[in-house]
């Protein structure tokens, strides 16, 4: 499968820990995100935040870009964020390659 980095980012006021109806969505369809990765062959690498900055990153293996941005809808962060998906590859590879070569 390919590997996809998804860049999502939001502005202070849509973001959930102050948004209560955006709270409220997010935790019901983050319930489902097994479910939904399961359905779009979705493999979750990484998803992480830095703090306070209203950005999230996920890495993730699928099929194809538009597996990536099916999961990432139905997970509800096309509701407030505004999102960049990227196919991209494995530095470790490649530096593992470079020293072969």
């Amino acid at each position: 499968m390919a590997m996809f980095m998804a860049h999502l980012t939001h502005p202070v006021e849509a973001c959930y820990v102050v948004n209560e109806e955006n709270k409220k969505k997010l935790k019901e369809l983050s319930s489902k995100r097994e479910e939904l990765a399961k359905k779009h062959e979705i493999k979750v690498i990484t998803a992480v935040y830095p703090p306070l900055e209203h950005e999230i990153f996920y890495v993730m293996e699928a099929p194809s870009f538009r597996n990536v941005e099916l999961y990432l809808r139905e997970m509800g962060f096309a509701l407030y964020n505004k999102i960049k998906i990227r196919h991209v590859a494995s530095m470790e590879k490649a530096l593992d390659v470079l020293q072969k070569g």
